[in-house]
């Protein structure tokens, strides 16, 4: 995986945990090497965007900025053949960090872009809600999204590897098919 730039990334991991290096941030590696390597062809390139490096939040009279500077995000996610987006479950639901990034698209945006949705929570019932959440935002974004979110409970994430490749094993077809017809 790359943090750095692509020019035309195939692949963009998006992660909104609020700390980066996460957990989250490896289950989302996990689900795009896992998915890699089952799609028919050279991989391209990925990208790996860390909401907490990109984005500024502030609740204070000075605005914040993001520590990392460097290609425009909002352009890699439009850009993306593959989109894969995690998230920790946040009072029932996907990060406010990551929906402030998500707010900045019109409806529709990501109509050329295939995405996959992911939720790490400490139970089920919260990773499910907060999956499905996060599934709906990025239709309402107008991407596709052909298989259902992944929905991973944090006392799991030790096998992350091993959940990823089981859930790429049973939506590889689907994605596949989905980035086909977008392509």
């Amino acid at each position: 995986m790359s943090d750095g730039p692509s020019s035309t990334p195939d692949v963009v991991v998006l992660v909104g945990n609020p700390r980066a290096g996460s957990r989250t941030r490896g289950i989302a590696e996990a689900v795009a090497v896992a998915l890699l390597d089952r799609l028919d062809g050279p991989p391209g390139a990925v990208q790996v965007l860390e909401l907490a490096e990109i984005v500024g939040v502030s609740f204070g009279p000075e605005p914040a900025y993001g520590a990392k500077a460097g290609p425009d995000p909002f352009a890699a996610v439009r850009s993306a053949r593959l989109l894969v987006v995690a998230t920790p479950t946040y009072k029932g639901s996907y990060t406010g960090l990551l929906k402030v990034f998500l707010d900045q698209f019109g409806h529709r945006e990501l109509a050329q872009v295939v995405a996959v949705a992911i939720a790490v929570a400490a139970s089920p019932a919260h990773a499910d809600a907060a999956g499905s959440a996060l599934r709906d935002v990025l239709v309402e974004l107008g991407a596709q999204v052909p298989a259902p979110p992944l929905a991973v409970v944090e006392s799991q994430l030790a096998d992350g590897y091993e959940i990823a490749a089981q859930w790429a094993e049973q939506h590889t077809t689907a994605i596949g098919a989905q980035r086909a017809g977008v392509a």
